[in-house]
C-alpha cells in the first residue's frame, strides 16, 4: 500500500541554488595553519542560467495524462482540467523568480494550463516554431496566483510518516527521475457543462512567449506573460493541448444521490399474469383461468409453487400434458397398426406430441409418476415448460449461426470418425472371414497357419512366473518334444493326415481319420487338450487373432486422444464413432434480456428513472430454460448429422461471469429437484438493478458488496465486485455470485456505487454551499468565488471547515500543496444495506 503526499515544488540541481537565471558561485578553501583549521570561501563567477526566452517548450513524451483526457465527449464539469508530466522538476526547472507566499517563499511555474471555451477561442494555428493559440485575456487565470496550482505529487510507502523523511524520498525520486513522483498543472477555471473546451500548456512568461513566436523580446524575461498593455486578447505559443467536452449538468454525486431504492413488488416488477385458459389452440377453452409467470429474476423470498386461478383447471391440464407428453413412448411400446402404407416396423410415424424436456439426457420417455423430481416439475408445471421453450426459441432463430459454430469447434473428430468407421467395417468383414476360414481348423492347424508370423503373436508362458513370450519362442522352448521345423508349414503338408506319407506308413488305410503328428505332440505337452479343445494355446491365438482387437491398436496409434481408455474390446462397439457436444460460453441472460426483456424479468419496462431494486435469481426458471435450449440444440445436431449422442450439454452458461452454472444434465440425479444442480445449489443469487441517469452518464460505475464491521463500513475497503450486465445505456443490473438473502442478513452485508475514476482529480463539489462545512470535501463550487474570469480567486477565502484533519490541517492559500489537498477529488460512494433491501 502507498500514501499520496502533495508538494509545493521540487527543483534539484543547479535549478535548485540559483536566483532567478543567476548562479552565484564559489570555491571553499580548507587549511591547516599552526593547528588551526581555516575554511574560507572565494567568490567565483555569477552564471546565467538558460531561462524561459532561450526554449521552445519541452519533449511530448514529458505529458504522462490529461484530465479530462483528449476527446472525451462527457466529461464532469466539477473537475479541473490538468496534466501530469514525467519530471517531476519540468515546472520549475526554468523558474524566473520566487513569490511570498504564507507557506514561504515559492518559485514561480515557467509554464501553465490555460483552458478556453471552444467559442472563445479557435484550435491553435500553425506557426513557427509553435502553434499559435489566440485567447481573451478575460477568459485566463491570473498569473500571478499560478504558483497555487502547481504542486508535485508522490506515492510513498505506508511506513513513510514524517515529513523529513517524504522530502528526502521525493527530492531522490525526482532527481531519477522516478514514476512514483510526478509534477502537474492545473487550471483553476471553472467548466460549464455541455461545451467543447481546449486546453493547453504555455509559456508563463512574456520571454517565453516572444521566443515561442519568434518575435523580438518587448518585455523583461521575469514579465508575466498577459496581460498585454492595450489589447483584450493575447497570442501564445503551444507547447502541448488537447480537447474535450463536458456531459450535460450532473455530477456523479448529484446523479447518485437521486437514486432511491424501490422494492420490486412496489415497481411491478417479478412477475406477469398469463391466461392458461386455452391451453390447446385447436380445443375448446378449459375456462376462465390464469398463472402467475415468473423469470429469470424474482424478488428475494417469493418462490412459491406453481398455482393456477382455477385448481380443477390446473389438475386437469396436469394430467393432460402427462398423457399427451407419455404417448409416443406408449405407442411405441404397443403393437402399430398397419395403414398408411406406412410399415409396421417404423414405431416413429406415430412418435409426434408435445416435447418431453430431458428425455435425450436422462434417457426416460415419459414424465416421471414422482411429482418433484425435476424432470417432473419441467414437463408438468407452465412456468417451466414457457422457461424451456424459450430456450427452444433462441435455438430455432439462430440455428445457422450456432450450427456453424459447432461445425467450427469439431475439428479433427470428423476426420477421426471416418477413420473409426472403416476401422469398424475392416474388424467385422475380417470376423465374418475369419468364422469361415478359421473356425474350423484343430489346434494343430491354427498353429501351422500362425507359422510365418510366430514371432509376433504373443501367448502367455510356460511357467506360473515366466513373462509372457510369443508363439516362436514357446515352441522353441520345447525342443525336445518338438523338433524345429514340425510346427512349419512344409512339415505340417509332409504328414499330413491321409498324405502319401501317411499313406505308406499304413495310417489311416482303412478310412479311419487320424490326427496329425504335430496335433499329438501338443497334447502331449499339455498345450491342447481334448476337455477344452479351444482353451489353452487355440483359445489365445484365436483372441491374438481377434480382427476388433488388432483394429483397437491400430486405431490408437491414428487417432491419440482420451477416450480410448473408456473403450475395450467387450463393448458393444469399441469403434463406435465419438459422440463430442460443441461448448459455447456466451451467457444466455444476455441473449434473453436482450430478444425478451419482459420474460426474463417481467414488469422491468416500467421500471422508474433513478429506481435500485433487490432482486435474486431464478434458479428453478434458468434450469428449465437451459434444459430447453440443450434439448432442442442436441436435436439440431442430430438433424444436421453432428456425431451427438443428444446427452451433451452444449450450453452451459446463463449468467456472464468466469464459470458455468450447471454441469453436465445428464449427470443430473434424477431424483433432485429442478434448480438443485446449478451452481448456486438451489438457492437464488442477489442482483441490484438500476436504472438511471448516473449509468447513462459513467457507464463503468462499479458496484461493490462490502462485509459490515460492526454495524457500519469499514473506514477503507476493496469489497467484492458485482458482475455488470448492461441491459441498455441508462439500465445494469449487477450480479452478486454466492451472496445470498441468507448470507447478506446474517453478515451485515452493503452494496456500495463507487465512482469511476481513471485517476488523480481536483475540482469541487456542486450544488449549494452548506451552511456549516466538517472537511474541504464539503467545499463547493457556490462557495469558491470565481467570477468575473470564472477562476478560483485565491483572495477570497472560503470558511473554515470544522473537523479538519489533525495534525498539520489544509489552509486555504497557504502553499500549492495544501490547495491541492484541498481541491483534491476523492472518488464518491454511494452505499445500500442490504438489511434495509430485504426488509429486516
Amino acid at each position: 500500500m502507498s500514501t499520496r503526499w502533495f508538494f509545493s515544488s521540487a527543483r534539484v540541481g543547479a535549478a535548485a541554488s540559483a536566483d532567478g537565471q543567476e548562479l552565484r558561485t564559489a570555491v571553499r578553501f580548507f587549511r591547516d595553519i599552526d593547528g588551526r583549521r581555516e575554511e574560507p570561501e572565494v567568490a567565483g563567477p555569477t552564471l546565467s542560467l538558460v531561462g524561459p526566452g532561450e526554449v521552445l517548450g519541452f519533449d511530448r513524451s514529458m505529458v504522462l495524462r490529461e484530465e479530462p483526457p483528449p476527446g472525451t465527449p462527457d466529461a464532469a464539469e466539477n473537475v479541473l482540467a490538468s496534466v501530469e508530466l514525467a519530471h517531476a522538476d519540468l515546472p520549475w526547472l526554468l523558474s524566473p523568480a520566487a513569490v511570498a507566499t504564507a507557506g514561504g517563499p515559492t518559485p514561480q511555474p515557467w509554464i501553465a494550463l490555460i483552458v478556453l471555451a471552444e467559442d472563445e477561442a479557435a484550435p491553435p494555428r500553425p506557426g513557427h516554431p509553435l502553434p499559435v493559440l489566440t485567447a481573451p485575456v478575460a477568459a485566463l487565470p491570473p498569473l500571478a496566483e499560478r504558483w497555487a496550482w502547481t504542486h508535485v505529487e508522490a506515492r510513498l510507502s505506508d511506513d513513510v510518516t514524517d515529513l523529513d523523511s517524504a522530502r528526502r524520498l521525493v527530492e531522490q525520486g525526482v532527481r531519477n527521475h522516478s514514476a512514483g513522483v510526478v509534477g502537474r498543472l492545473l487550471c483553476p477555471r471553472r467548466l460549464a457543462p455541455g461545451r467543447g473546451w481546449i486546453a493547453a500548456v504555455v509559456p508563463a512568461t512574456a520571454a517565453g512567449r516572444d521566443a515561442g513566436l519568434n518575435v523580438t523580446p518587448r518585455a523583461a524575461a521575469t514579465a508575466d506573460a498577459w496581460p498585454v498593455p492595450g489589447r483584450d486578447t493575447v497570442d501564445l505559443p503551444v507547447y502541448h493541448w488537447w480537447t474535450f467536452r463536458t456531459g450535460k449538468a450532473g455530477t456523479f454525486e448529484e446523479l447518485a444521490r437521486r437514486l432511491r431504492f424501490r422494492p420490486a413488488a412496489e415497481s411491478g416488477l417479478g412477475t406477469r399474469t398469463i391466461d392458461v385458459g386455452r391451453p390447446w389452440p385447436a380445443e375448446e377453452a378449459v375456462g376462465p383461468a390464469t398463472v402467475a409467470m415468473d423469470g429469470a429474476l424474482r424478488p428475494p423470498g417469493t418462490a412459491t409453487p406453481e398455482t393456477w386461478s382455477d385448481p380443477a383447471a390446473q389438475d386437469r391440464f396436469r394430467a393432460l400434458i402427462r398423457e399427451r407428453v407419455d404417448a409416443p413412448a406408449l405407442l411405441r411400446d404397443g403393437p402399430v397398426p398397419q395403414g398408411d402404407g406406412e410399415p409396421a416396423e417404423d414405431r416413429d410415424v406415430v412418435a409426434v406430441a408435445p416435447p418431453l424436456y430431458g428425455s435425450h439426457h436422462t434417457g426416460e420417455q415419459t414424465v416421471p409418476a414422482e411429482p418433484d423430481v425435476w424432470m417432473s416439475t419441467l414437463n408438468v408445471e407452465v412456468r417451466r415448460r414457457v422457461a424451456a421453450a424459450l430456450g427452444c426459441r433462441y435455438v430455432q432463430l439462430e440455428q445457422e449461426f450456432l450450427m456453424a459454430r459447432a461445425w467450427e469447434q469439431v475439428g479433427e473428430i470428423r476426420q477421426a470418425n471416418r477413420l473409426l468407421a472403416a476401422g469398424e467395417l475392416a474388424a467385422v468383414a475380417a470376423e465374418r472371414a475369419q468364422r469361415k476360414h478359421l473356425d474350423p481348423l484343430d489346434a494343430a492347424d491354427l498353429v501351422t497357419v500362425m507359422a510365418p508370423v510366430s514371432g509376433r503373436v504373443p501367448v502367455s508362458a510356460t511357467g506360473p512366473d515366466a513373462e509372457p513370450t510369443t508363439l516362436a519362442a514357446k515352441l522353441a522352448s520345447a525342443r525336445q518334444d518338438l523338433p524345429v521345423g514340425m510346427a512349419s508349414t512344409s512339415f505340417v503338408r509332409l504328414t499330413r493326415a491321409n498324405g502319401a506319407l501317411a499313406r505308406r506308413a499304413g495310417l489311416g488305410t482303412d478310412g479311419e481319420v487320424t490326427e496329425s503328428f504335430l496335433a499329438g505332440k501338443l497334447k502331449l505337452m499339455g498345450m491342447v487338450s481334448d476337455d477344452a479343445p479351444e482353451g489353452g494355446l487355440p483359445g489365445e491365438l484365436r483372441a491374438g487373432l481377434s480382427p476388433m482387437r488388432l483394429q483397437l491398436l491400430r486405431l490408437a496409434d491414428r487417432i491419440p486422444a482420451d477416450f480410448w481408455a473408456q473403450r475395450t474390446e467387450g463393448d458393444d462397439r469399441p469403434l463406435r464413432p465419438i459422440m463430442a457436444h460443441p461448448r459455447f460460453t456466451v451467457p444466455i441472460a444476455e441473449e434473453l434480456l436482450a430478444r425478451w426483456p419482459e420474460w426474463a424479468l417481467p414488469g422491468i419496462g416500467a421500471l422508474p428513472q433513478d429506481s435500485v431494486t433487490l432482486l435474486e435469481t431464478n434458479p428453478e426458471f434458468i434450469a428449465a430454460l437451459l434444459v430447453g435450449l440443450n434439448h432442442e440444440f442436441n436435436r439440431e445436431l442430430l438433424w444436421r448429422e453432428f456425431p451427438t449422442d443428444q446427452r451433451g450439454t452444449p450450453f452451459a452458461r446463463f449468467w456472464p461471469g468466469d464459470s458455468a452454472d450447471v454441469e453436465e444434465i445428464a449427470l443430473w440425479p434424477p431424483d433432485a429437484p429442478l434448480g438443485s444442480q446449478l451452481r448456486t445449489g438451489g438457492e437464488g443469487d442477489l442482483a441490484l438493478l438500476v436504472r438511471g441517469d448516473l449509468l447513462r452518464r459513467f457507464p463503468g460505475t462499479a458496484l461493490l458488496a462490502v462485509r459490515a464491521v460492526d454495524g457500519k463500513l469499514p473506514p477503507a475497503f476493496d469489497g467484492v465486485p458485482a458482475t455488470a450486465l448492461a441491459l441498455d445505456e441508462s439500465t445494469v443490473l449487477y450480479l452478486f455470485p454466492d451472496l445470498d438473502a441468507e448470507r447478506a442478513r446474517a453478515e451485515d452485508w452493503f452494496f456500495v456505487f463507487r465512482e469511476p475514476m481513471r485517476g488523480t482529480q481536483f475540482g469541487f463539489d456542486t450544488g449549494d454551499q452548506p451552511a456549516e462545512m466538517k472537511t474541504w470535501a464539503d467545499l463547493t463550487w457556490q462557495g469558491v468565488r470565481v467570477e468575473p474570469t470564472r477562476c478560483v480567486q485565491l483572495g477570497q477565502v472560503p470558511a473554515t471547515p470544522t473537523r479538519l484533519t489533525q495534525p498539520d490541517p489544509p489552509a486555504w492559500a497557504r502553499d500549492a500543496a495544501d490547495m491541492a489537498r484541498i481541491a483534491f477529488q476523492q472518488p464518491f460512494q454511494l452505499a445500500f444495506r442490504a438489511t434495509t433491501l430485504l426488509g429486516g
